[in-house]
C-alpha cells in the first residue's frame, strides 16, 4: 500500500518521484539503507518511515522531508466521507 501511495502521489505531481526497490533483489541497496523490515520509505535521503502507515502519516513525513510541514496546519482532521478515496496532493 505504501508503494502504491507513493506512485499515486508521483503521478499527481511532477515535483514528486517514487522508486520502489525490492530489498531481496537489491541486497546492496537494502544494506546501504539499513533495511530491517519492509516497507521502508526514505524521503530525500533525510526522513525515514518504516512499516505500513496511514496516508496522513506518510504525507506528514514527506512534507517534513521537504520542509513544508506547515501545509498540514490547515488540513482537515476528519476525512471527507463524501470525497473519493485517494492520495491527498495539496503541495
Amino acid at each position: 500500500m505504501v508503494a502504491r501511495l507513493a506512485h499515486a502521489m508521483a503521478m499527481e505531481s511532477p515535483k514528486i518521484t517514487a522508486e520502489v526497490i525490492q530489498a531481496q533483489e537489491f541486497q546492496h541497496l537494502a544494506r546501504q539503507h539499513a533495511v530491517r523490515s519492509v516497507p521502508k520509505t526514505i524521503f530525500n535521503n533525510v526522513v525515514e518511515l518504516s512499516g505500513a502507515v496511514p496516508e496522513s502519516v506518510f504525507l506528514d513525513r514527506m512534507l517534513t522531508a521537504v520542509g513544508r510541514q506547515h501545509l498540514l496546519e490547515n488540513a482537515p482532521t476528519e476525512p471527507n466521507l463524501g470525497a473519493p478515496s485517494g492520495p491527498i496532493t495539496r503541495l
